[in-house]
């Protein structure tokens, strides 16, 4: 069970943020990864898949990968996992189709919340598709 909770968390974080696709001023595309990982799921692979496609689509010139930090043990640690992960991510945008020049990748600082263990593992895409 507990092997397949990041999983369901993706799966449900997704399907609630797509339902939310279009009605705001980005999309946005949650990429979950285990704990101390940097390793892309099938599913966060899904996930980055989807958002590339709908950034060709959408002809968006700009796709942020945000890496988010948890505030838990060394700091330090949490935020070169976040770096890293956003560069995972980035990467395999790239692999998918979107050109590297237009990714940009935003490192957030750890968190001192009830949120941090989620923050902790989660890479955002965020995509604006009227930006010009």
């Amino acid at each position: 069970m507990m092997r397949r909770l990041p999983v369901m968390l993706s799966v449900c974080a997704f399907a609630g943020l797509t339902a939310c696709t279009g009605t705001g001023d980005r999309d946005r595309y949650p990429v979950f990864f285990e704990p101390a990982s940097t390793s892309i799921s099938p599913t966060a692979q899904s996930i980055i898949d989807k958002a590339a496609s709908d950034a060709r689509a959408s002809h968006a010139k700009v796709v942020e990968v945000i890496g988010h930090a948890g505030a838990r043990g060394d700091l330090s640690t949490d935020e070169m996992l976040s770096v890293e992960r956003a560069k995972v991510v980035a990467a395999a945008l790239t692999k998918a189709g979107i050109d590297g020049a237009q990714i940009t990748q935003i490192a957030r600082p750890p968190k001192n919340n009830e949120d941090a263990r989620v923050a902790s593992r989660v890479v955002t895409i965020e995509i604006d598709p009227s930006t010009p």
